[in-house]
């Protein structure tokens, strides 16, 4: 064999290598990224424990009401001055998550409906939607809160936290009657959310979400902030979650219009407000809600 037909020879079974080599690591990602897809999806249900001791929140009534042919479950605590702030928790979770800001809330007067999301919970379904499907769910609990004779219709927050709070602005911007809105450890869309968690299998992830339903390019609502029209917003992260303002570089507060405020728990990871700076959030969450409302 000649020196040149010898040179093509291995040129060609290098890049038959490289060809074989880019098909098994797609096709590792695409297993791998369906895979995490899947139990994206499909989230184990934690178990609801009512709350006991001498600082659970009293007067929990146990409710339910329908959301896009689902029956989901929840305790509200009636309102004592005709306001009433709406609890929506995160990924893999359940209204248990919010106690600390339910028991603040209720300490001021409001009325507070916490329930579990679709699919988590004891709610009924076997998938979640990650901000796309559970709109009709906090929309059906927004209903169940302004038709309580307890509630003045119009006096009506939110609150949610990661997934929770992610949601809860989909829904502001599409409805004012919500007051005020504020949210804890929220991503500004699906996309990149996933895309900083999963990095090459992010493509993959994302189309596991489409396959199962979820209009991954709906879950944005860094592109309606603005829609809130001068509606109360705060935002609240910490310092120390790796998906916080520093990593997505504030870009909820900054495309949000007047009145905002936000605030950063310096030490908190994510969900960690309660437990490193109680009296901040509790003090955040009522000069926040008390004057809105």
């Amino acid at each position: 064999m000649s020196s040149r037909k010898y040179r093509v020879h291995w040129v060609r079974l290098l890049a038959l290598a490289l060809v074989v080599g880019a098909v098994g690591v797609g096709g590792f990602t695409a297993v791998r990224g369906l895979r995490i897809a899947r139990g994206l999806v499909h989230p184990a249900c934690l178990p609801v424990t009512r709350p006991s001791g001498p600082d659970a929140l009293t007067d929990l009534e146990e409710v339910s009401f329908p959301a896009a042919g689902r029956q989901l479950r929840g305790w509200y605590r009636p309102s004592r001055d005709g306001t009433a702030v709406v609890l929506v928790h995160g990924f893999a979770d359940n209204r248990t998550r919010l106690l600390f800001e339910a028991r603040v809330l209720a300490g001021s007067g409001h009325g507070v409906l916490l329930f579990d999301l679709h699919g988590q919970g004891e709610s009924e379904g076997d998938a979640i939607g990650w901000g796309d499907s559970e709109r009709e769910d906090v929309r059906a609990a927004l209903a169940f809160v302004r038709a309580r004779p307890d509630v003045t219709p119009g006096r009506v927050g939110l609150f949610g936290f990661s997934l929770g709070g992610t949601t809860a602005l989909l829904v502001a911007q599409e409805d004012p009657r919500v007051k005020a809105v504020a949210v804890a450890g929220a991503f500004p869309d699906l996309a990149g959310d996933m895309g900083s968690h999963y990095g090459l299998s992010t493509w993959a992830v994302l189309w596991g979400l489409r396959r199962a339903g979820i209009d991954v390019g709906a879950v944005r609502p860094v592109d309606g902030m603005c829609r809130l029209e001068g509606r109360p917003l705060l935002l609240i992260n910490g310092g120390s979650d790796p998906d916080g303002p520093l990593k997505k570089d504030g870009s909820l507060y900054r495309a949000a219009c007047e009145p905002r405020r936000q605030w950063v728990v310096p030490e908190a990871a994510h969900g960690e407000y309660a437990q490193k700076d109680p009296e901040g959030y509790a003090r955040h969450l009522r000069e926040f809600f008390d004057p809105a409302l």
